[in-house]
């Protein structure tokens, strides 16, 4: 019911067709993270967002890391929230945050003073079925979004042990006016998440960093790597 409850949910269209119910649930859910990303981001300028931080082990060890990055960790299950919280006061890291919220959803309320330096997406699901793609997270969409909220050189880290997924991923980010693939990568192995066990070591990465292309009328756009 979470899940259901954030596929789609910034979408008006769908939205308005939703139950009374489930769509009140949505706006109230919506007024909450509004009002505490508000609060909570008074003074941050550049943070750090795990998409999909699942029990927090990667983002709890990479704040440790990197005290001088505020890190937030955001997932729609919240049983793996209410654990990742647990880490996270056990670490007594002073920069970490996990949150209840869908991507989407948390970028349309991030305020616009504050802007996003790293993203990491980790073994997101790959919803491997044909009719299932459009819930998948890697969309022109969400790559859109997702530039608007990031400064200028914001680093997009995205990890899976699906090679289709990957390659979906990669076409989207070579056809995006936005993100420029990069050859350089840099996932730290911090710590072993509970969907990376689950991998037996298989990995495909990819990075990519935000440097919006100028468009011209007599001009191609560029769809190859950076060294």
């Amino acid at each position: 019911m979470a899940t259901r409850l954030f596929l789609h949910s910034t979408d008006p269209e769908l939205t308005a067709r939703m139950d009374p119910k489930v769509r009140r649930l949505i706006e109230q859910r919506q007024r909450t993270l509004k009002k505490a990303l508000q609060s909570r981001l008074k003074r941050a300028r550049t943070i750090t967002l795990e998409i999909g931080c699942g029990h927090g082990h990667f983002l709890t060890a990479y704040a440790e890391r990197f005290p001088e990055e505020f890190c937030i960790g955001i997932d729609v299950n919240r049983r793996r929230i209410d654990r990742a919280v647990i880490k996270a006061e056990r670490s007594r890291a002073k920069n970490l945050w996990f949150l209840y919220a869908e991507a989407m959803e948390f970028l349309k309320f991030l305020p616009r003073t504050v802007k996003l330096g790293k993203i990491w997406i980790l073994y997101p699901d790959p919803w491997p079925k044909k009719r299932h793609f459009k819930n998948r997270i890697i969309q022109a969409e969400f790559l859109g979004a997702l530039a608007d909220a990031c400064r200028r050189s914001a680093k997009l880290h995205i990890k899976s042990d699906q090679a289709e997924f990957m390659e979906w991923t990669r076409d989207l980010l070579l056809a995006s006016d936005e993100w420029r693939l990069s050859r350089r990568q840099a996932f730290p192995e911090l710590a072993t998440t509970v969907f990376q066990t689950l991998t037996r070591g298989k990995a495909f990465a990819v990075t990519a960093r935000l440097e919006p292309m100028e468009k011209a009328d007599n001009q191609k756009l560029p769809t190859h790597c950076d060294d």
